[in-house]
């Protein structure tokens, strides 16, 4: 359907949106309010017809503006996905609304009022990386030198580059302000970049900013006080998957022996650049097998407006190759991988986060690669399985803020241990 249509099924569908809940509203109404309370049964059926009506143009609204790009023209019909779409809906408006809204508003307050002119002393913003996309910068957050005298080198710290989530189509560097600014305060230097995002850019694209990201940050951060041996990446929900898989595509690529079944589809991303040596990745509610979460997203009614299908291919083939845990098993049996050579080259710190009340991303895929992660070996491989957390209180509960989130306490300690490298010096924050 052209896009002119498209566009005017939107407005239509919007308009038929708020008469339907003007309809339904008013009838309710009237159904408590004397004499039409006697007849209240007889605006039963109108009150039903306005949330049936409201219900499938929710879901139709968000289909046709998340739903259509690369896909042919398709709307729900079926009542059970128009209740998934619609509980899916507003599950996001309402994490959105009550997390997300005040910390934009802390943000403000204490950006203009507490930081004032030293904010241009602490962020250094809009910093280009190198992004094939002109308008992709990065944001660093310096830290406090003088408070960790006893933990950091004075002149170097280390660097966390943090790699939002947002189902790789929304998202940006200035939402996670607060917790750049809470690693700050913690003693590292952070670097918080934007990546092309979909539908502007599918998982290759994606990869190459983060390449670049740390390349960049490699060759940079010491201008900053950041140690360039010691970067880590931090990442939540498709920021972690991006995390995991430009550093395992990039240890098996190097781990090759011979052209084999594995280097014939699993082809460098900006083979001139370098991936700098990570010193540890942290990872948060992640995505580590994309055939596993299509088939997730499939039951929770979704999978035809998120766009990871379509970031990832949208074939089994594609979903195995953007896959870390697929991909390192599949390198672990393949005889053109060098076994020890890979086992040095990922990460020797991994720590996995996950809530187990996390309906979003389920935590059976961390489970899962935390398992093939395990065969590697791996020096400090950490996993913490949060009690009652949801899929972004990770993020929300590491965001610096006076409203103390009831998991900040236990997420700051794990982070605090897990950087520090000698495990006898390990604190409290």
């Amino acid at each position: 359907m052209a896009g002119l249509h498209i566009d005017l099924l939107r407005h239509a569908l919007i308009i038929v949106l708020c008469g339907s809940y003007l309809v339904g509203s008013t009838f309710f109404t009237l159904m408590f309010i004397p004499p039409f309370a006697l007849f209240g049964w007889v605006f039963l059926p109108i009150v039903v017809c306005s949330i049936i009506v409201g219900a499938y143009s929710i879901a139709w609204i968000v289909y046709l503006y998340k739903g259509q790009t690369d896909r042919s023209f398709n709307l729900p019909y079926n009542p059970k996905r128009i209740f998934k779409i619609n509980y899916a809906t507003f599950s996001f408006l309402w994490t959105s609304i009550i997390m997300f809204v005040p910390l934009f508003a802390e943000y403000g307050y204490y950006k203009f009022f507490v930081l004032g002119k030293r904010i241009r002393r602490i962020i250094k913003e809009d910093i280009y990386y190198g992004s094939n996309s002109n308008s992709n910068r990065l944001d660093v957050y310096i830290p406090d030198t003088s408070k960790y005298p006893q933990i950091f080198d004075a002149a170097f710290h280390p660097v966390i580059v943090f790699i939002h989530g947002g189902s790789w189509g929304s998202g940006d560097k200035i939402w996670y302000s607060l917790l750049a600014l809470r690693l700050r305060q913690m003693g590292y230097v952070v670097v918080v970049p934007n990546v092309t995002l979909y539908p502007k850019a599918k998982v290759d694209v994606m990869l190459s900013d983060i390449k670049r990201t740390l390349v960049w940050t490699k060759r940079f951060i010491s201008k900053f006080g950041g140690d360039p041996n010691k970067i880590y990446i931090m990442g939540h929900s498709s920021g972690a998957h991006l995390a995991s898989l430009v550093t395992v595509r990039d240890s098996i690529i190097k781990s090759q022996t011979m052209e084999g079944r594995v280097s014939s589809n699993l082809s460098d991303i900006d083979p001139e650049l370098e991936l700098p040596k990570i010193a540890g990745l942290i990872l948060m509610a992640g995505i580590y097998d994309i055939g596993r979460h299509y088939l997730w997203e499939t039951k929770r009614g979704v999978e035809e407006i998120s766009p990871m299908g379509r970031v990832m291919g949208d074939s089994p083939e594609s979903f195995e190759m953007n896959s870390p845990t697929l991909l390192l098993q599949s390198a672990m049996k393949d005889r053109e991988v060098d076994i020890n050579k890979l086992k040095k080259l990922i990460p020797q710190k991994i720590l996995l986060i996950h809530g187990d009340m996390d309906e979003t991303v389920p935590l059976e895929t961390t489970l899962r690669f935390n398992l093939v992660l395990s065969e590697l070996n791996i020096d400090d491989l950490r996993l913490r399985i949060m009690n009652g957390m949801e899929h972004s209180d990770p993020v929300v509960g590491m965001m610096y803020s006076p409203f103390r989130n009831r998991f900040t306490p236990h997420l700051i300690s794990e982070l605090g241990n897990f950087m520090l490298q000698d495990d006898h010096e390990i604190e409290e924050y």
